[in-house]
């Protein structure tokens, strides 16, 4: 992701606000070996202060995650809130390490990439309805039908009038 020029909002009175549409395609940002980003589209609002910035917005990220069920690939939007202060004076000790750099920039992509990584769910389904995977053969339920299951009831029959 690229910078955010902060260099006027710098220089202007406490209280001063921008507003920044971000539309950017995630390139090189690692969220996970099982997570795939692809883009992050928000408005992001800085606020000056007096020795920092407050950087606040409201994204979605579209991601590629793999299906609990069938460990299919399917794409799927995070929606997250993103709020960070990034220090002016680097001689302070910020909390999270965040500062303006010197030539007026603040760089919002690690901060993305944590939240994008926080707000996706625990349990990630390709579809609500998804089938999964057979235990018995392994195809996808959601495409092939399972036939381990007829091939059991089979041999149970087959056990059963032998003994």
């Amino acid at each position: 992701m690229e910078k955010i020029d902060t260099k006027k909002l710098l220089t202007a009175e406490i209280g001063t606000k921008k507003s920044v549409e971000v539309s950017e395609t995630i390139k090189g940002l690692e969220l996970s070996d099982s997570i795939e980003g692809k883009r992050v589209i928000g408005k992001l609002k800085i606020t000056k202060l007096d020795d920092s910035l407050i950087a606040k917005g409201d994204f979605v990220a579209g991601v590629v995650l793999i299906c609990d069920r069938c460990l299919e690939n399917f794409k799927a939007h995070v929606p997250f809130r993103l709020e960070r202060e990034y220090n002016t004076d680097r001689s302070e000790q910020a909390a999270e390490g965040l500062f303006v750099d010197k030539y007026g920039q603040i760089d919002i992509t690690e901060p993305i990439r944590e939240e994008i990584i926080l707000n996706i769910p625990l349990n990630n389904y390709c579809e609500n309805g998804c089938l999964g995977i057979c235990q018995g053969c392994g195809v996808n339920l959601n495409q092939e039908k399972c036939c381990c299951k007829k091939k059991k009831k089979d041999l149970k029959r087959g056990s059963e009038g032998r003994e």
